[in-house]
């Protein structure tokens, strides 16, 4: 996949186009609330066709359903709309589903002569919007003061916030996340390592318990929290500040003293 995006690949500053934002008060009717989010375009490598990668996010309290697609659009430099209206996409169709905190990666392919006729360069594009239809179903509401939900799954084992640091298990964090644990005893300290398959090395962030004190890839990083036991069993780590080492980004969403926290690949790639 690198191959691909080896010629003319940009990467957009992360936007977040809301379709249902309000804050949902008790009685209210809950809705699903899908975002497209970190856009990744360029020239496919044998320069015949103009790639899309983006990623769709359901930060509401619904499930989203029955979706349908319905073209790209295009604003240039001077403001101007350019519609491409394709409407099949193998990922955007009825059959796709989006939980509360889930998302889903989904690619475009466009002919090159679209954007070539309409854009000097790549750098006269502005923005790509997504033209999406959804529906809402079987809502969602969980009375938690805390949901995380990681890579499309909700963590379950010690999440608690403390301090206005949210807290998650080590261990449930990186079966999540596809990451190893090595655990030294003499050191009472952990090394999370996790393959960076696009860039082709491993990422190692070293937690010693006790400390906010993290190694990560070598340098020494103060974070937001102490790495800790829970109940002298289970080690507990600050959820933001290992997944943002690990290039991943989180998403918050407050609604009647609730929070939910998703986290979500920063690298389309991944």
């Amino acid at each position: 996949m690198g191959k691909i995006v080896r010629l003319f690949t940009c990467l957009l500053t992360i936007f977040f186009i809301f379709f249902a934002s309000a804050p949902v008060s008790e009685g209210a009717e809950r809705k699903a609330n899908v975002i497209v989010d970190s856009m990744i375009y360029g020239r496919s490598e044998d320069n015949n066709t103009f790639f899309i990668y983006a990623l769709l996010l359901n930060q509401g309290e619904a499930t989203a359903t029955n979706f349908s697609y319905a073209g790209l659009s295009f604003k240039d430099i001077n403001g101007m709309d350019h519609y491409y209206p394709e409407s099949s996409n193998t990922v955007i169709n009825s059959s796709l589903k989006l939980e509360p905190g889930h998302f889903v990666e989904a690619k475009f392919e466009i002919p090159l002569d679209f954007i070539d006729s309409r854009f000097k360069n790549l750098n006269d594009i502005r923005k790509i919007s997504i033209a999406i239809i959804k529906d809402n179903s079987a809502p969602y509401k969980d009375d938690s003061a805390v949901t995380v939900t990681v890579n499309n799954k909700k963590l379950v084992q010690q999440t608690f916030v403390e301090n206005g640091v949210t807290y998650v298990s080590l261990r449930e964090l990186a079966d999540v996340l596809g990451a190893t644990i090595q655990w030294n005893d003499p050191t009472q300290t952990a090394t999370l390592i996790l393959r960076d398959n696009f860039m082709e090395y491993d990422r190692q962030i070293v937690i010693p318990v006790g400390s906010d004190r993290f190694i990560n890839a070598g340098r020494e990083t103060t974070v937001s929290g102490k790495a800790k036991l829970y109940n002298n069993t289970t080690l507990v780590v600050p959820l933001r500040d290992i997944v943002e080492m690990l290039d991943y980004y989180v998403v918050f969403v407050h609604k009647g003293g609730q929070k939910t926290i998703i986290v979500v690949p920063n690298n389309l790639y991944r």
